[in-house]
């Protein structure tokens, strides 16, 4: 989980939708350390205040959320626009059972532990104004933008990246 979440923090990053600093990649291992360096942290915070299985429930119960509206993403997309080419077409047995698998892991936790969930559902619902305040730019201040970049060139220096 480590490997895949801080590539997608970079990647985020490099497309303006995480701040800047998540996309720098370390010259010397080419990795991108500033989001390896936040996952690491979010993960020792997350162990130390609470314990290693609510962190698995935590990342399985929003990772499989998400996997399975990108399943529903994809025959949503192919449904309505058939004609569009794709570079690799996958069978629609694979989503389907993705979706299913989703449905069950994302379900199967507000009944076993409703409070995780709750707490969960709310904390990447907060990510929805954020989203459209801070990546679409409805409102960005100049003060945070200014900060934003010189975190960024901090980092870059600190962590010998670029």
């Amino acid at each position: 989980a480590v490997v895949s979440t801080q590539s997608t923090g970079q990647a985020g990053g490099a497309q303006g939708i995480l701040p800047g600093c998540f996309a720098l990649v370390n010259k010397r291992f080419k990795t991108p350390m500033f989001a390896l360096l936040f996952v690491m942290l979010t993960a020792t915070l997350f162990t130390l205040f609470g314990n290693v299985y609510s962190q698995i429930n935590t990342a399985s119960f929003t990772s499989f959320a998400f996997t399975s509206l990108c399943a529903v993403g994809l025959i949503v997309l192919r449904r309505k626009e058939p004609d569009t080419p794709r570079p690799a077409k996958v069978p629609l047995f694979f989503p389907i059972v993705t979706i299913l698998a989703g449905i069950y892991l994302f379900v199967v936790p507000w009944i076993t532990n409703t409070v995780m969930c709750a707490v969960w559902t709310g904390v990447t619902a907060l990510g929805i104004p954020i989203f459209y305040v801070g990546v679409k730019g409805y409102y960005r201040p100049a003060l945070l933008v200014t900060i934003s970049g010189k975190w960024t060139a901090l980092m870059g220096r600190l962590l010998n990246s670029e």
